[in-house]
C-alpha cells in the first residue's frame, strides 16, 4: 500500500493511497522520462485516488492529460521534497484492499457514466470532474487494489531517493563549473589587463600621434585602423574585468520600461539597415524596480543586438514587459532561425561563438548575465524554435513609485 504525501493543502488528507498499479506506474515515469506523461495519463485514468492527489498538486488542469503532462515535468522533485519522507510503503489486509477496489470501482463508474462519446478520458473535462468529485458507493468487489506486489515496497521509494541524488548532484556540478569558470576568468582578467593593456596604450597613442602629421589618405586610414583595433581590444579586456571586478551598483527605484525605450532609440538605426522592425509590449502603468540604470542599459542592449544578430536580415524583435508575481519579467522574442542544443549550453560564455545558430561572438550574453546576476535576477532562454528565440530576464520588482 503506497501512501503519497499530500504536496496541497486543498487535498484534505496528509496522504493518499494508491494502488500497486499506480506505483508501477510512477515507476516507469520516473524511469522513462520521455514516456512519464503517457505512464501517468494511464494510471490516473484507473486510479481514483491517485487522480485526486495529482488534482491537488495541479489543481487548474482541466483534463486528466493535463494533469499528467504538468506533474511529469517535475514528478523526480515533487516526490522528493515531500516531507516527513519521499514514499511511504505500509502492509494491509485483504479486507482493507478489497474496500478500497470497491470505493475505487464505484467512483470508476461514475466517471465513465459521464464521459463524453466524443473524446477519451483523459481529453474529457467531465470526465476529470466525476473521478474527482463523485460520492463512492460501497459496494463488495473483488480485487487486488492495494495488494502487494513483489518488490514495489522497496523498489520506488528508492528510485525516487537515487534520482533525487542525481538531480541534486547535477545541480551542485553545474553551480561549482560556473564559479570555476568565473574564476578562472577573474585570474585571466588580472593577468591580461596589466600586461596587455599597456602595450595597448602604447599602439593608440603612437597611432594617434602619427595620424595627427599625416596627410596621404590611405596611410591615415591605415593608421585609424591600427587605432580602432587597439581601442577595440582594450573594450574586450574591459569587459573581461566585468567579471573579475563587477561594478559597484548604484541601484535606484526606476522604471524599467524607460531603460527598454532607451536601448530601442539606442540600436534603431541598426535595425533600420537591416530591415528588422523593433517593438516594444509594456505594461499600461510603469514597471518599476531597483536597479542600476547604467549597467540595465547594457545588459538590455546586449541582449537586443543578440536578437539583431540572429535575424540577420528582414524580421522582427519584440520586447514585452509583464509583472509575474514579485518579479517583472523583460521578454526578447525575435524571428531569427533558433539556438541548437549545442549553443545552447555555452550561450552566456565570454567569446563563445555561436555564429552557425546566427548570434554574435563575444561578451554581448555574457555581460547581460553578469549584470542580471549581479541585480539579484536571472537571465535564461524561455523557448527556441526555428522560427525564433525568447529571452527572459527576470528581476525583482519593488511594487512602489520611483
Amino acid at each position: 500500500m503506497l501512501w503519497l504525501p499530500a504536496l496541497c493543502s486543498t487535498s484534505g488528507a496528509r496522504a493518499i493511497s494508491v494502488c500497486d498499479a499506480s506505483a508501477l506506474a510512477i515507476e516507469r515515469a520516473l524511469l522513462e522520462p520521455i514516456a512519464a506523461a503517457e505512464h501517468l495519463t494511464a494510471a490516473l485514468v484507473a486510479d481514483p485516488w491517485l487522480c485526486r492527489w495529482a488534482a491537488a498538486v495541479e489543481p487548474d488542469s482541466g483534463t486528466v492529460h493535463a494533469i499528467a503532462t504538468q506533474i511529469a515535468e517535475t514528478l523526480v522533485v515533487r516526490l522528493a521534497n515531500s516531507a516527513p519522507s519521499p514514499l511511504a510503503w505500509t502492509r494491509t489486509d485483504e479486507q482493507a484492499a478489497t474496500d478500497f477496489a470497491a470505493q475505487a470501482a464505484s467512483i470508476h463508474a461514475a466517471a465513465v457514466a459521464v464521459l463524453d462519446s466524443d473524446r477519451p478520458a483523459e481529453h474529457s473535462p467531465a470526465y476529470l470532474h466525476a473521478m474527482l468529485f463523485a460520492p463512492a458507493i460501497w459496494v463488495h468487489a473483488s480485487g487486488d487494489y492495494l495488494a502487494e506486489s513483489e518488490g514495489v515496497d522497496w523498489r520506488l521509494s528508492r528510485l525516487v531517493a537515487r534520482l533525487a541524488w542525481f538531480a541534486g548532484l547535477a545541480h551542485d556540478f553545474d553551480h561549482a563549473l560556473t564559479r570555476a569558470k568565473l574564476d578562472a576568468m577573474k585570474e585571466l582578467a588580472y593577468g591580461a589587463s596589466h600586461e596587455i593593456n599597456n602595450p595597448l596604450a602604447n599602439i593608440s597613442g603612437r597611432a594617434q600621434s602619427l595620424l595627427r602629421d599625416e596627410r596621404d589618405p590611405r596611410r591615415r586610414r591605415l593608421l585609424a585602423s591600427i587605432d580602432a583595433q587597439a581601442l577595440r581590444a582594450h573594450e574586450m579586456i574591459s569587459d573581461l574585468m566585468l567579471f573579475a571586478r563587477p561594478p559597484l551598483l548604484e541601484k535606484v527605484s526606476a522604471k524599467l520600461d524607460e531603460v527598454v525605450y532607451q536601448a530601442i532609440s539606442d540600436l534603431q538605426v541598426i535595425a533600420t539597415e537591416r530591415a528588422i522592425t523593433l517593438s516594444v509590449d509594456a505594461l499600461p502603468e510603469p514597471a518599476v524596480a531597483l536597479f542600476d540604470p547604467l549597467q540595465m542599459l547594457i545588459a538590455i542592449k546586449a541582449v537586443v543586438q543578440n536578437a539583431i544578430d540572429a535575424i540577420g536580415n528582414d524580421g522582427a524583435v519584440t520586447i514585452s514587459l509583464r509583472r509575474e508575481g514579485t518579479n517583472v519579467v523583460i521578454r526578447v522574442a525575435d524571428t531569427g532561425p533558433g539556438i541548437s542544443d549545442t549553443v545552447r549550453r555555452h550561450l552566456f560564455d565570454p567569446f563563445f561563438s555561436g555564429r552557425e545558430a546566427g548570434r554574435g561572438l563575444g561578451f554581448g550574453l555574457s555581460k547581460c548575465w553578469r549584470i542580471v546576476t549581479l541585480h539579484g535576477g536571472n537571465v535564461k532562454v524561455e523557448r527556441t524554435s526555428p522560427a525564433g528565440s525568447v529571452f527572459a530576464l527576470r528581476f525583482p520588482a519593488t511594487g512602489g513609485e520611483p
